[in-house]
């Protein structure tokens, strides 16, 4: 099974991506690997930068100011599509590489990609787990982890309402609960999986 994991911001994705790290699935975490393309100065994604954002996104040591750049993009969504033209082709490179090697290797994969549906990466998997919450536990999470409401409403509005990507997907979780009850969905989920 190689399954694809999305859900709205703070829905719980990443917990959800280490039960099947914990279960012996291979993992890719799509926003690490789109982080990684700004820490490894990815020359495609500097140039964009430095083209239509201005120097000042750029310090001095010729590194990504990753929260400048975020506080004009999630304001602006005709400014992320510069940005997703040049990350989207490099992540599904990087994506379908690694689904490659799974199927290879005949071993189960769980790849966590927030914008799975608006990237159009559905159709790369075997099937779509989403993982979904209220909306209000979402947010009372996410300002836990210091973003401030204005910061979640922009993020929010630059993603698929979170019900439309329960209603898409194959499987769910709904994860308004304790740790305990979301791993017991898991593994309910993953008793289908022949693992």
């Amino acid at each position: 099974m190689i399954l694809g994991i999305t859900g709205g911001f703070g829905c719980g994705k990443s917990t959800v991506l280490h039960f099947f790290e914990s279960r012996n699935f291979f993992i890719l975490d799509a926003d690490a690997v789109c982080r990684s393309f700004y820490e490894n100065r990815h020359p495609l994604l500097m140039r964009c930068i430095r083209d239509n954002f201005g120097p000042e996104i750029i310090s001095a040591d010729n590194y990504v100011d990753r929260k400048k750049l975020a506080a004009v993009l999630f304001g602006a969504p005709e400014k992320m599509k510069l940005i997703t033209d040049v990350i989207y082709p490099l992540l599904t490179h990087k994506v379908i590489a690694e689904i490659d090697l799974c199927r290879q290797k005949k071993i189960h994969g769980a790849f966590e990609i927030p914008l799975l549906y608006e990237a159009g990466f559905e159709k790369y998997f075997d099937a779509v787990l989403a993982v979904w919450c209220p909306a209000e536990l979402r947010k009372k999470r996410l300002l836990n982890r210091n973003f401030s409401p204005d910061e979640v409403d922009r993020r929010d509005r630059m993603q698929i309402d979170p019900d439309e990507k329960l209603a898409r997907a194959d499987y769910a979780v709904i994860n308004n609960g304790s740790e305990t009850d979301l791993t017991g969905q898991l593994e309910m989920l993953i008793g289908q999986f022949d693992c």
